[in-house]
């Protein structure tokens, strides 16, 4: 059973194809791994195996007749908590929704489904994604699958967990200030925020705004296509639809066709102070991509401009979720609360004064990928604190290194090596809006050689 559950989300689908395994088969491993992860880890707000067996049982029985539902078929699949999931408690991790079961499914949940994927349960979140640590009063607190006295970070780490753990093939995250980037380096994973308006968000309490995405994340790049093949594509009620081509699983072993080659690294992006064991476990990148072909230069994207509006940035989102779910802020906890100050009040000169930072970043940021084809950097500027800190204890010099979604740029981690703990660390990959597919050939390719 095991075995099963170690294996690439990309093999385990072969096989289900193959028939060498059933989807009950896989299931049942998952659930035998949950039960002993589970008690530890703290990943699932939400459970129910029923349902999943259930579907695996309708998937096999699609399998003897010769058919398969898609390419995801028979895989064990969790999903974020902020995402509606029919029949299945959607929580948000909030008080105000401990008993909500929606009805619907959002859009990218029902193509995964589609596509033959096994919903297993709902991954925890703090409490509206609002937080980098992954705890609510619903729940409680999520704990490291590598280590339990370690934080997962947030707002996806339930989902990096599940995927640490082997409790499920795949799993989908959000990302506003790198809900999947910062979870999946702790966790040693790969999760990525995709350009805005390559998945469908619906439905979205802030439709016109790009700022929040859902976002694949699985244990590597390879698997994380597979899934995102998936997720992406336009619909028609989305005002920020995007569409590109995304590349074959088997394209993603070629190497890639650089348009000038170059790249920009920084080991101390934006200013921050990043712990000396976190810069040297990433420093050998450098040297990796030249044996590439990659050109190298010490770089950063200029965006730290935008420090100075990270309130603003969680405090609008804070509010729009506040306006469009109406939850009962007296059930409400800290973080959230807090996230709603930082909104309230402010006036319209400040909101003017961030959108034109906004505006002259953008124009710098499309200058400087004219010169660079991706941005390299730690994903995390520290080792995983501990997951018994509350969000008021949390240092925040680690967020710096998620400036880009006002930006709306696509950007993964991928797993790089260890800090002087023992954890993993995450290497960051930002490249210009609508360069998802060549970015997930260049990770592959560093992922490929890291493998060697």
């Amino acid at each position: 059973m095991a075995e099963i559950t170690a294996l690439s989300a990309e093999t385990m689908a072969a096989k289900l194809r193959a028939r060498e395994l059933s989807a009950r088969e896989v299931l049942e491993a998952h659930q035998a791994r949950t039960e002993v992860q589970e008690p530890t880890v703290n990943a699932f707000i939400t459970l129910d195996w029923e349902a999943a067996e259930a579907r695996a049982a309708e998937l096999d029985a699609m399998a003897t007749r010769g058919d398969f539902a898609g390419p995801l078929h028979g895989l064990p699949v969790a999903i974020k908590d902020c995402f509606e999931t029919k029949g299945l408690r959607t929580t948000w991790g909030s008080k105000s929704f401990e008993t909500f079961v929606p009805d619907y499914d959002a859009l990218h949940v029902a193509r995964l489904r589609a596509a033959g994927a096994v919903i297993t349960g709902k991954t925890n979140t703090p409490e509206f994604t609002l937080s980098g640590q992954t705890a609510n009063l619903v729940s409680g607190t999520t704990r490291n699958p590598l280590n339990p006295q370690k934080s997962v970070a947030g707002s996806s780490g339930g989902a990096a967990a599940v995927l640490a753990a082997n409790m499920a093939a795949l799993a989908d995250g959000s990302d506003l200030g790198g809900s999947t980037r910062t979870p999946a380096a702790w966790c040693g994973v790969v999760g990525m925020r995709p350009s805005s308006g390559l998945i469908p968000y619906d439905p979205n309490p802030a439709p016109f705004d790009g700022l929040s995405v859902p976002g694949p994340m699985a244990r590597t790049v390879r698997d994380l296509v597979l899934m995102l093949e998936v997720m992406q594509g336009n619909a028609a009620c989305q005002p920020l639809g995007y569409w590109q081509a995304l590349p074959r699983l088997a394209e993603l072993e070629e190497a890639p066709a650089p348009r000038s080659g170059r790249v920009a690294l920084s080991l101390s992006p934006f200013g921050s102070s990043v712990e000396p064991s976190v810069q040297a476990a990433i420093a050998p990148v450098e040297a990796l991509c030249r044996e590439l072909g990659w050109q190298v230069a010490e770089d950063t994207p200029p965006l730290e401009p935008l420090l100075a509006h990270q309130d603003i940035i969680r405090g609008q989102c804070a509010l729009q979720l506040r306006s469009a779910l109406q939850p009962d802020m007296a059930l409400a906890g800290e973080s959230y609360r807090t996230a709603c100050a930082q909104a309230e009040g402010r006036s319209l000169a400040e909101l003017i004064a961030y959108q034109t930072t906004r505006a002259k970043v953008w124009a710098d940021v499309c200058a400087f990928f004219q010169r660079y084809d991706f941005a390299l950097w730690p994903t995390a500027t520290g080792m995983p604190f501990s997951a018994d800190l509350r969000d008021g204890e949390i240092t925040e010099d680690w967020r710096t290194v998620t400036l880009t979604p006002p930006m709306e740029l696509p950007s993964a981690s991928i797993p790089f090596g260890n800090s002087a703990d023992g954890m993993p660390v995450g290497l960051h990959i930002t490249g210009p809006k609508g360069s998802d597919a060549r970015l997930l050939q260049f990770a592959r390719s560093i992922e490929r050689a890291l493998q060697g």
